[in-house]
């Protein structure tokens, strides 16, 4: 250990003082041993965030105070997946929400909905399909309007018209 002076002042270099035990985590270094156990930072509210490692993937979990996986940070190679695993997930913004990706996929077992307190737009660049076992379009409030460069086709066992 040694000292500098430098007018009144007195510094001491040295080894620092270890942290102060009152902090909120308790952190506990990773050993590059890819066997080790998983590395623990207990959180508030019974939670905990455990680190995992592999040859093939490093996951970070974030576990519930009932033990069970919440979400989980798996970083491969080929990049990082986020997991959800809870009842149910809430992405909130105070502003804008935007998923950019070069392909993006929805899939919902029971049901998808997409609702909008104001305008709804689905544009594609390419064609548009939408099929279903029965399909309703309704204006609640003024007409349905069908526009086409071309022919305007209905092909059906029956047409129907003002029935």
């Amino acid at each position: 250990m040694c000292a500098l002076t430098s007018g009144h002042a007195r510094v001491r270099l040295g080894p620092s003082p270890p942290p102060p035990q009152s902090f909120l985590w308790k952190h506990h270094r990773m050993s590059e041993d890819t066997s080790a156990p998983a590395t623990a930072l207990e959180l508030v509210g019974q939670h905990r965030v455990e680190l995992r490692r592999d040859d093939a993937v490093d996951t970070l979990e974030l576990i519930g105070r009932d033990g069970k996986l919440v979400l989980a940070i798996e970083v491969r190679e080929s990049g990082p997946l986020l997991r959800f695993e809870g009842a149910g997930l809430t992405l909130r913004a105070a502003g804008e929400l935007v998923l950019d990706a070069k392909r993006l996929t929805l899939r919902s077992e029971e049901a998808l909905s997409l609702s909008s307190g104001g305008d709804l737009d689905l544009v594609a660049a390419g064609d548009l399909r939408s099929t279903a076992r029965v399909q309703t379009i309704t204006a609640e409030l003024g007409d349905v309007r069908v526009e086409a460069n071309d022919d305007v086709r209905i092909d059906g066992e029956r047409v129907l018209v003002n029935c």
